[in-house]
């Protein structure tokens, strides 16, 4: 299966994760044809608008569904923060001593509920 192929996929498992499997009420959505959604589907040509218009019309991951990063709710507020991204990033950087420490610190301390 090649990159396209898998993308398609994605689009099917998608549309069958947020219950949109009419492609005739997806079509209508987002202004486009059937025709254009079945050519999705199945790995055809795909613009950059038409791909933000369908990740935005299935609540996914932009990310996910063209490139196969992670899971298709990477873009919820689950997500990891830009300043947790930082600290992952400044951790790594760090000796592997160091960075056990410090996960075992973070393992010690007690979490807040409804941290977020």
């Amino acid at each position: 299966m090649n990159d396209h192929e898998a993308r398609g996929r994605r689009i099917r498992h998608a549309m069958k994760l947020r219950n949109n499997t009419k492609i005739l009420a997806l079509a209508f959505e987002l202004n486009v044809s059937v025709s254009t959604i079945s050519r999705w589907q199945n790995g055809g040509p795909l613009s950059l608008e038409g791909a933000c218009l369908l990740a935005e019309n299935l609540d996914i991951s932009l990310d996910w569904m063209l490139l196969a990063r992670r899971t298709p709710d990477l873009h919820k507020n689950d997500a990891i923060s830009d300043k947790e991204l930082e600290w992952v990033m400044s951790l790594r950087k760090r000796p592997d001593k160091l960075q056990s420490l410090i996960t075992d610190l973070l393992e010690a301390l007690p979490c807040r509920e409804n941290s977020r």
